[in-house]
C-alpha cells in the first residue's frame, strides 16, 4: 500500500468541518478510504445515544461477511479488559481500535488487516476515531431537549428525510434491510388537566417520565423527539404495520401503567404511518397526526395505524378534536 497520505491535520479538518451526523459518518468512512487506499475492508459500530446501555449498531461496514451479534459482544469484552491506554487490538488479523468516550466505551472500529501494511498508520487512526467520536458528541448534544434529553425538533426533519432516502440504513442492526421505517406521533392525554391543577413543574416532570419511558423502551436503532411540548415523535423500522403497532402498543399500556408522583395515571394517544413514497416531512407528520387524533377522538390512550383509516388528507377537522 502507497504510504503517501494527506496529513492528520488535513483529515482531522475534514471531521471537524461537518456539521451534521450523516455527513460525519460518510467523511470518516472517506478519510478512512484515503488512508487504506480502499485496500482494507473496515465498519464502525458505535452507540450513538451515547450510553453504555445501548449496543452499539453498524454506521457503515465494508467487510466481505458482516460481524454478528455475538462478535460484536465478543470484541466489545475483549476491549473493555484492555488498559485505557491501548488504541488498538490486534484479533485474528484484525485491527480492532476502541471507540471511547469520557472514559465509556462505547463501540469499536474494525480494520481488516492482512499484512502489515496497516501499521504506520494506527496511530492516525485511532487518533482520528477519536475526533470522530468528539465532533459526534457536539453534534449529538446541540440536537438534545434539555428538558427530556431526547433529540430536539430541530433534528425532527433531517433524520426523516434520511430514512425515507435510505441514506442510513448502514446505521440500522444486521440483518434490518427488509424491515420498513415507520414514524409515531404520540400525545400525553389531557395534559393541559395537569398543568391546570397541579403546576408547571408538576407537569415538566410528567414530561419528563414519559421521556424517560419511551427512551429506555426503544431500541439503539430507534430515533425518539420530543416534538413539542407534550408530543413526541419516534422513527423507527420494524418488519410490517402489525409488528410496527404491537410494539407502540406495549409502550402505550408501560405508560398507562406506570404510576405517577403526585398525578397518578397517565396515558398517551399516539399514530403511526409508514415512511413509504413520502415526498415531504411534513406529510409523514401529517398523516401520522391524523391517526393521533383519531386516537384522541375515539377514547384516547390507543395508538392508530393511518392506513387503517379510511379518510383523504385534511379530510379531518382538527379543530373539533381536543387534544389536551
Amino acid at each position: 500500500m502507497n504510504t503517501v497520505t494527506p496529513c492528520g491535520h488535513e483529515l482531522t479538518t475534514r471531521l471537524l468541518d461537518q456539521k451534521s451526523e450523516c455527513a460525519l459518518d460518510s467523511c470518516f468512512n472517506r478519510v478512512l478510504s484515503t488512508l487504506t487506499q480502499e485496500t482494507q475492508a473496515c465498519a464502525l459500530f458505535f452507540s450513538k445515544h451515547f450510553s453504555q446501555i445501548h449496543t452499539p449498531v453498524v454506521v457503515f461496514n465494508s467487510l466481505d461477511e458482516p460481524l454478528s451479534d455475538d462478535t460484536i459482544d465478543l470484541h466489545l469484552a475483549k476491549l473493555k479488559k484492555l488498559k485505557p491506554s491501548i488504541e488498538v487490538h490486534h484479533y485474528q488479523k484484525m485491527c480492532v481500535f476502541p471507540a471511547k468516550f469520557e472514559n465509556n466505551l462505547l463501540g469499536f472500529l474494525v480494520v481488516k488487516a492482512t499484512n502489515n501494511a496497516l501499521k504506520p498508520f494506527e496511530n492516525l487512526i485511532a487518533h482520528l476515531l477519536n475526533v470522530y467520536v468528539k465532533q459526534l458528541s457536539t453534534l449529538h448534544y446541540a440536537c438534545i431537549d434539555p428538558l427530556s434529553q431526547l433529540l430536539n425538533r430541530q433534528t425532527f426533519e433531517e433524520k426523516v428525510l434520511s430514512v425515507v432516502a435510505r441514506d442510513n440504513h448502514a446505521a440500522m442492526r444486521q440483518g434490518y434491510a427488509e424491515r420498513s421505517w415507520y414514524l409515531a406521533m404520540l400525545d400525553i392525554d389531557n395534559f393541559k388537566l395537569v398543568n391546570d391543577t397541579y403546576g408547571h413543574v408538576i407537569g415538566d416532570e410528567v414530561i419528563l417520565l414519559v421521556a424517560q419511558l419511551l427512551k429506555n423502551n426503544f431500541r439503539a436503532e430507534d430515533y425518539v423527539f420530543r416534538y413539542g411540548g407534550e408530543e413526541f415523535a419516534v422513527l423507527f423500522p420494524s418488519q410490517n404495520a402489525q409488528t410496527a403497532f404491537e410494539g407502540l402498543d406495549r409502550i402505550r399500556a408501560l405508560i398507562a401503567a406506570t404510576r405517577f408522583p403526585q398525578v397518578g395515571t397517565v396515558t398517551v394517544s399516539g399514530g403511526f404511518v409508514t415512511l413509504i413514497d413520502i415526498g415531504q416531512t411534513s406529510e409523514a407528520v401529517h398523516q401520522a397526526d391524523q391517526a393521533l387524533y383519531y386516537s384522541k377522538q375515539h377514547g384516547r390512550n390507543k395508538m392508530t395505524y393511518f392506513n387503517d383509516l379510511d379518510i383523504k388528507p385534511l379530510e379531518l377537522n382538527q379543530s373539533d378534536i381536543e387534544l389536551f
